[in-house]
């Protein structure tokens, strides 16, 4: 009888730790655009020489010549256009995600309409981040975040061409902040450039 118990005992030991082991089923509900969101190990990935952590390198091209850096778009470069803030609601993340929440899917909805009313203004998706995480990380995070949301705008039906994407990553996160703070971090802003 004893010997039974241990047995017994035994088997539901491993069945709940067998359930302890299992992955989370995803959201269905989640919109997720763009790259997923899992943690990229920047040990593992092969060596891009156009691959740079500079925040500015989603509009910018380096110039070869050695003058610095050159738009990508002489015709017009959206980083020097005149910049509205704040027409928008903010973009939120939950912590290392980058996909667009159906929460926020009616807002994008409303900045497709405004750029289709308005032919000549162009967009800037600033992607954000809190502290937490290598500068490196969260640059590539924050790249992400953009990238989510200009691929929705695209989807939309917005040319591609009149969107552009800045990661500032964790380089405007407040330091040491608690987990409102970090929430509040977690972002993309729209910015309208005309």
């Amino acid at each position: 009888m004893r010997l039974h118990h241990r047995i017994c005992l035994g088997i539901a030991l491993l069945a709940a730790l067998s359930a302890c082991t299992k992955t989370p089923k995803p959201d269905p509900s989640a919109t997720v655009i763009g790259q997923s969101p899992t943690r990229p190990d920047f040990n593992t990935l092969p060596k891009d020489p156009s691959f740079s952590t500079n925040p500015g390198a989603s509009a910018y091209n380096e110039d070869l010549s050695g003058e610095g850096l050159m738009p990508r778009d002489s015709a017009f470069n959206i980083l020097e256009g005149e910049q509205i803030r704040n027409v928008f609601p903010t973009i939120y993340f939950d912590f290392d995600q980058s996909f667009v929440r159906p929460v926020d899917r009616s807002t994008l909805e409303q900045v497709a309409d405004a750029l289709r009313a308005a032919p000549d203004d162009y967009l800037l998706i600033e992607g954000y981040c809190d502290w937490k995480g290598t500068t490196e990380y969260n640059l590539a995070l924050g790249d992400r975040r953009a990238t989510s949301v200009k691929d929705y705008i695209i989807s939309l039906g917005i040319d591609p061409s009149r969107v552009e994407i800045l990661s500032k990553g964790d380089l405007e996160a407040a330091p040491d902040a608690g987990p409102e703070g970090r929430a509040l971090d977690r972002k993309a802003e729209l910015v309208i450039v005309r």
